[in-house]
């Protein structure tokens, strides 16, 4: 049994090495090369190496598409296809691009293809870089641009004949051959259009100069006639600071502040919608009713003639969203339909995913995605009234993304889990009249199809581009844990194969000794609801007993984690790492459970109010069923590690479960919620809703989050805990770690705490540092075993 030290805790720094954690080794110790072959396969290393996994279509007028992709020595190339005649050619590659930078005395630019128009006898490039060149092709007769092309900090127009760029936090408008004019003049800081705002956790280096970004929440209408965004006022937040305790250049710390609403705040972030006309320069700021936010993640639906479409929100109990209509000549605002919810709302399975909404121009339709049945389904609405005309998918399944409608056939294309029952992650692509009628199958074969799902417009979001404009051709990129990427263009009408575009190179993965993991069904905590796992082996596993298993969790409400695809697999975006502990002796496992997003309503809900706490009850139950499927896996050495939520949520596995798991790694843990962001823009309120004045009212009754902070359960430690945290980190502020540190002092708990100097939310991607530790922790306390006298290379994109 595990004894703590009173008052006791150890202190990593960055730059000290790892120590004061001793325990008797019961193997034989784990060689540098045996970490060195996890460092080959860590996901930083790996990510980007596999080649042409998907690709993004730009279609032209005549039908035909463009897309880019890397030859085997990872330099680009452009392709054009004729689905028609089922043909592909190279359109330029980077030979071409550098010899033509050279005649035009043009040598060292990183030319980017802009944009393609047709001509009569072939196409015109126009690439972009630091001065722009046109081709006609397929002659290669270039020139100079006459005019300069659009910046890659700006957004250009619908034609690529105008863009939009931020200065001095208004918008400019500058169109081709033209000087640029401000089209905004108002706009202040704190307050300002296009500006990324402090909410969305990147003030730090924004201010430094190093999020250079095209203009925030803002976009065109489809003529490029109008500009309309979400305008954020920051300006009554109270400041929140960061101290910078070893700055590079000078001894003194140094403190960063950037604007912050916590929970329970009078003062939160507010915003609007605003109309430019671009031509007569009249400005429209939209009034929304008194308690309603624009839903950020949303942004504009659509456009039909001079009026927008945009999602609103009420964050009270109920909770409800509105489709709205804005008048872009008068600024006028209707409502077309109201949902209500005491849960969640969101415009598609997965919330911050693009909104599986489309406004159809000139038909007074729009296809809406409702969970309002229990499950996510498509709906035919009338926009005039707001009338639900009819429910266009239905049953026990959901839909995953609205792929693109084609209005002229009747067609609305999408991808779904589960409609033939099976593992309800991995996706298959249908199509369903406009008329109603049943859900036709294009491709659902027990393989994942993946058809451009993007994400919404508060993280740089676009339309879909996999549906062709005339409905005929769909792209489509195919795979399983197994298979790598596929990428096939198809018939809409059947789901044929037409041609396939490209096979992913999966060279560079497979020399790294990368090995594919395993998909599990098992039952969550209540024996009967079907979960899903996706386990990763040692490379010398066997059915003796002796592999500790460690829980890679992440735990958020709004993502599933558990990987289907080869490249979820290769290289994640949270958690990392599991390939490199499976090289280092440790059975990893995923598991997606109750509360995560992906599944059902109700199967979603089971984490309102009650954060990771379901989640892990599942993830003990299925660990136990993984342990009797599994009979290599000890379950008297179990771990978890997590970063971000999942740092809240490995820290209260060990609290809430500390019989069960003996080992955790937290990283950059959100360890409370009363010390979280606010307000209903994209904060805590959306998930507790009304809790402002809670933490003011000492003699009322509690707020709905104060069990749920992670120092009130501290004196339950057992095991062995290591914190981690950056200190510039804006997604889960470093005084979370340190008051749950504070908390488990008071308890006498012993704990390990590692300190990253100038990191932030990423650490747990590009720090060396924080890696190596991690393996250490898990190694020393969890095998038993001494760690390897090892240096990892730096990751890429590691800190400054």
């Amino acid at each position: 049994m595990h004894v703590p030290a009173p008052l006791q805790f150890r202190l990593y720094a960055a730059v000290l090495a790892c120590a004061g954690i001793f325990s008797s080794a019961t193997a034989q110790p784990l060689q540098p090369a045996d970490y060195q072959r996890a460092e080959r396969v860590h996901d930083s290393h790996l990510r980007g190496v596999l080649r042409n996994a998907s690709i993004l279509p730009n279609w032209l007028d005549d039908g035909r598409f463009w897309y880019e992709r890397e030859d085997i020595h990872g330099r680009r190339q452009g392709v054009l296809v004729d689905p028609v005649q089922a043909t592909r050619q190279i359109l330029f590659d980077t030979a071409t691009l550098d010899h033509v930078a050279d005649s035009l005395s043009a040598s060292g630019q990183h030319l980017r293809l802009a944009n393609v128009q047709l001509l009569a006898d072939g196409l015109r490039l126009q690439f972009g870089g630091d001065a722009g060149i046109d081709c006609l092709w397929p002659r290669w007769q270039c020139a100079p641009a006459l005019s300069a092309a659009a910046p890659a900090d700006a957004l250009p127009s619908p034609d690529g004949e105008a863009w939009l760029q931020v200065r001095d936090h208004n918008l400019w408008l500058q169109r081709r051959g033209t000087a640029p004019r401000a089209l905004t003049t108002d706009g202040a800081p704190g307050h300002g259009y296009g500006v990324l705002p402090d909410f969305t956790l990147r003030g730090i280096p924004r201010r430094q100069g190093r999020m250079p970004a095209r203009p925030f929440a803002a976009s065109w209408s489809p003529d490029g006639r109008y500009v309309a965004g979400i305008r954020y006022d920051e300006r009554a937040l109270q400041d929140y600071p960061y101290l910078e305790s070893t700055p590079a250049n000078g001894a003194r710390p140094r403190v960063h502040m950037v604007k912050l609403g916590l929970l329970g705040d009078a003062q939160q972030v507010r915003d609007g919608l605003y109309v430019v006309d671009t031509r007569s320069g009249r400005q429209h700021e939209i009034a929304l009713p008194e308690g309603w936010n624009t839903l950020s993640e949303a942004g504009v639906l659509g456009w039909d003639g001079d009026h927008l479409y945009a999602a609103i929100a009420h964050f009270g109990v109920p909770r409800r969203l509105r489709l709205v209509e804005i008048d872009a000549g008068s600024g006028a605002l209707r409502t077309v339909l109201e949902e209500a919810s005491d849960t969640r709302l969101q415009l598609n399975l997965y919330a911050y995913n693009r909104p599986a909404v489309a406004i159809l121009p000139g038909l007074d339709a729009a296809i809406w995605y409702s969970q309002r049945d229990g499950w996510g389904h498509l709906y035919r609405v009338r926009l005039s009234d707001g009338k639900r005309v009819r429910q266009l998918t239905r049953g026990r399944w959901a839909v995953r993304d609205l792929i693109g409608v084609d209005s002229a056939g009747g067609w609305a294309y999408f991808s779904a889990g589960g409609v033939e029952g099976g593992d309800p992650y991995v996706r298959g692509l249908y199509r369903v009249s406009l008329q109603g009628g049943p859900v036709q199958r294009l491709a659902a074969d027990g393989d994942d199809h993946l058809a451009d799902a993007g994400t919404g417009a508060l993280w740089g979001g676009r339309a879909p581009q996999a549906l062709s404009p005339h409905g005929g051709y769909l792209v489509d990129t195919v795979s399983n844990l197994a298979q790598p990427p596929r990428t096939v263009l198809r018939g809409s009408d059947d789901g044929r194969e037409v041609m396939v575009l490209e096979d992913a190179d999966t060279r560079a993965v497979v020399a790294a000794g990368w090995r594919p993991p395993r998909r599990e069904r098992l039952l969550a905590a209540d024996g009967r609801t079907p979960i899903f796992a996706t386990v990763y082996l040692p490379r010398d596993y066997r059915d003796d007993g002796s592999f500790p298993v460690i829980d890679a969790m992440y735990g958020g409400s709004f993502i599933s984690n558990a990987p289907v695809t080869y490249t979820e697999a290769v290289s994640a975006q949270n958690p990392v790492s599991r390939a490199s502990l499976a090289e280092l002796g440790f059975v990893v496992v995923s598991i997606d459970a109750r509360g995560t997003g992906g599944r059902d309503k109700a199967f979603h809900d089971s984490s309102f109010l009650h954060a990771a706490d379901v989640q892990l009850d599942d993830h003990v139950a299925a660990l136990r069923q993984l342990g009797e499927r599994y009979r290599g896996i000890d379950l008297q050495r179990v771990g978890i590690y997590g970063h971000s939520f999942g740092g809240y949520s490995a820290a209260r596995a060990l609290l809430r479960h500390p019989a069960f798991y003996k080992v955790g790694v937290a990283s950059a843990g959100s360890h409370n919620f009363q010390g979280m962001y606010g307000g209903a823009v994209h904060g805590m309120d959306r998930l507790f809703g009304g809790v402002q004045a809670a933490t003011a009212l000492a003699d009322g009754p509690p707020p709905p989050f104060a069990g749920l902070d992670n120092a009130a359960l501290a004196g339950n430690l057992r095991g062995h805990l290591l914190l981690v945290y950056g200190e510039l980190d804006e997604n889960a502020p470093p005084a979370l770690t340190l008051q749950l540190a504070a908390a488990l002092n008071k308890a006498q708990r012993e704990y390990d705490l590692l300190y990253l100097a100038r990191q932030d939310h990423e650490l747990f991607r590009n720090d060396a540092t924080y890696t190596h530790r991690m393996w250490d922790y898990f190694v020393r306390h969890l095998s038993g075993q001494q760690p390897p006298d090892t240096v990892l290379a730096p990751l890429p994109g590691g800190p400054r």
